[in-house]
């Protein structure tokens, strides 16, 4: 079994009093990649 590097359960989040993350579960286990995908200035970064 791999290792858990990371696990988010139930994540919500606002900004600016606008919903941007919803109930948000992810674990990234050992040697998987991930990538987050979205238009230039969408806030990947933030």
């Amino acid at each position: 079994m791999k290792k858990e590097l990371i696990r988010l359960e139930n994540v919500s989040k606002s900004y600016d009093g606008e919903l941007i993350l919803d109930d948000l579960s992810l674990t990234i286990h050992e040697n998987e990649f991930v990538t987050l995908l979205g238009p230039s200035g969408c806030g990947k970064t933030t």
